[in-house]
């Protein structure tokens, strides 16, 4: 039954209440056999791997299991619109069908609405005007330019082309949706890049709370709470707790997909029928091995040790793995293609850690390896560097600055900080710095010494002295350098040079780089439909979020930050639930 509710009752109406497991074995028997030295040649070549055999080999994650007979299904639900996932890009969906007067249910393998982080990138909404920010998508051009540069072209253009000019319509919508819930709307600094190129404008917006003044981090969870909140309390219903397990496609897996089967909590099936559309919004992969080591092998041989591979429905602050690929492998078993783009980008961060610019900024102070040398132009994001970080010897990257680095700045930005009055949060002097690095120090996060002897002594102990002359080395070197205002290594720009010289002297250590997501999955058009090998479209099917097929390339490096909740699980989404809600 379809909810008729104006606009102005439905936020109204809001804001009253406001106060499987994952397979292993990857390819078996088609494990390479490598013979002893000087042993006899032996016809092996049915035990090594070829081109193609590999293209013959399935993965467990595309064997489709036998279908859920209708006699073991203790229910039907029916409504025009079936939405799987109460993360951000589902609830998202679902609230904007359901605003603009569709049918819609929805339902998750959670226990609770989840999500994880804050930052929500969009361009020309109301509050940027608010806040004199003049962002347009003509001003956007640039960033967006350099970002698909960034992933050299291998992402669906025309969906980039969607959210840029639909961004503002679906800020403002949710600044509606959040404020009704009593959340309040900051908008994050700009991240200036002394170098031009990967600056962006203040285009990440937050949301956050009188108790929960951090928007920045943990933001999305108010705002899964703020949309699961409003689309129950305007009739919605949400079923939690309810594992979808396959798609129900016509004609022999050839015409539309027409309901998805899911089990309860007790283990009962029930069939969810959507006389429009299936959406699926069930999250990344990072918890499925085979499918991480076939379409994110670079990810996966840096994580696969730090990974935990098994299902957690639950998982939302935690960077270990986040979904199992259920929507990913559900498409598979009816039809659906891969991705073009392989292979599918991860999101991490972390590169040497020391005082940042911003939030999302690398350390742009000297960066070292475990052999003392610098291995980069130092002055980019905190992706960028995270990246870098992984190629080094021991994936080890040390940092070293000195007093004077705290008054490089007037102001440091303070983590969570927002434009204008914003959270409360304020940002922190120079002196307040220095006493926030001797805390560090004294808690043993930092380093601290009088003199770069002792300090590299303490940050290189257990490696050679070679290592440590060679610090030594190439921190003098480097002072040099600033002082003549050239870089004639890696032509860092002048303006974030800075000589090490004054005590005492601060250093850091870190090791690895933090994972987040992977992204992508099934191909997907335009419109968020699911497609087959052939760009068909699968009628009836769509995903959103992290799901969205050939939105990212080669990693998401965080240069439009909050692009992906701003984008995927936002402007997406919203304009999918309102293409539904009113199509015949």
């Amino acid at each position: 039954m379809k909810h008729d509710i104006s606009r102005r009752d439905f936020l109204k109406g809001a804001a009253a209440s406001a106060a499987a497991a994952a397979a292993t074995g990857i390819l078996g028997s088609m494990t390479p056999v490598f013979a002893e030295e000087n042993a006899p040649a032996a016809d092996s070549s049915s035990e090594l791997m070829t081109a193609e055999k590999m293209a013959d080999v399935k993965w467990s994650f595309e064997v489709a299991p036998d279908p859920i007979p209708e006699d073991q299904i203790s229910e039907t639900i029916e409504h025009d619109i079936i939405v799987i996932g109460a993360g951000m890009s589902g609830l998202c969906c679902a609230v904007s069908a359901q605003y603009y007067g569709g049918d819609v249910m929805l339902f998750s393998a959670s226990s609770v609405p989840y999500a994880r982080g804050g930052s929500n990138h969009a361009i020309g909404s109301k509050h940027q005007k608010e806040m004199g920010v003049d962002y347009t998508p003509e001003i956007a051009r640039k960033m967006v330019k350099v970002e698909q540069v960034s992933g050299t072209y291998h992402m669906n253009k025309q969906t980039w082309a969607n959210w840029v000019n639909n961004s503002a319509e679906s800020m403002d919508w949710m600044i509606d949706i959040m404020e009704a819930k009593g959340l309040h709307v900051g908008l994050e600094p700009a991240y200036l890049d002394p170098d031009g190129v990967i600056e962006t404008l203040p285009g990440s917006h937050n949301f956050y709370s009188d108790d929960q003044p951090l928007g920045v981090f943990f933001g999305a969870p108010l705002c899964a709470q703020a949309y699961a909140d409003t689309f129950t309390e305007n009739g919605g219903t949400i079923e939690y707790k309810t594992v979808a397990k396959q798609l129900v496609r016509e004609d022999n897996n050839k015409g539309r997909v027409s309901a998805v089967i899911a089990q309860r909590e007790d283990g009962s099936y029930v069939k969810f029928v959507g006389r429009k559309a299936i959406v699926m919004a069930t999250g990344d992969f990072s918890t499925n091995r085979d499918m991480m080591a076939k379409y994110s092998p670079w990810a996966y041989e840096h994580y696969k040790d730090k990974l935990r591979f098994e299902t957690n429905y639950d998982n939302q602050f935690v960077y270990t793995g986040l979904m199992p690929g259920d929507g990913q492998s559900m498409g598979l078993w009816v039809g659906a293609a891969w991705q073009r783009t392989f292979p599918n980008p991860c999101a991490i961060n972390g590169g040497a850690t020391g005082p940042a610019h911003a939030v999302i900024s690398n350390f742009w102070g000297i960066n070292l390896d475990i052999n003392g040398r610098r291995f980069m132009n130092e002055c980019t994001n905190f992706a960028y560097a995270g990246m870098a970080v992984l190629d080094l010897p021991e994936e080890t990257a040390f940092a070293v600055w000195d007093t004077d680095y705290a008054y490089t700045e007037k102001e440091w930005d303070a983590l969570g900080h927002v434009m204008g009055e914003g959270n409360g949060i304020k940002n922190q002097t120079p002196e307040e710095m220095i006493a926030s690095w001797d805390a560090n120090a004294e808690s043993g996060t930092y380093f601290k010494a009088d003199t770069l002897e002792e300090l590299i002594d303490l940050m290189y102990d257990g490696y050679s002295d070679e290592a440590k002359q060679t610090a030594l080395a190439s921190i003098a070197h480097y002072s040099e350098c600033a002082k003549n205002g050239y870089d004639d290594e890696f032509q860092v720009n002048p303006e974030v040079l800075h000589p090490i010289e004054k005590g005492p002297f601060y250093g850091t250590k870190k090791t690895g780089s933090t994972f987040l997501a992977v992204f992508g999955g099934l191909r997907t058009n335009d419109k968020l439909q699911v497609c087959e090998e052939d760009d068909t479209p699968i009628e009836g099917l769509y995903n959103v979020g992290s799901m969205i097929g050939d939105f990212y390339s080669n990693s998401y490096n965080f240069v439009l930050p909050g692009q992906n909740l701003g984008a995927c699980c936002l402007t997406l989404p919203y304009m999918l639930g309102k293409s539904l809600a009113q199509e015949d």
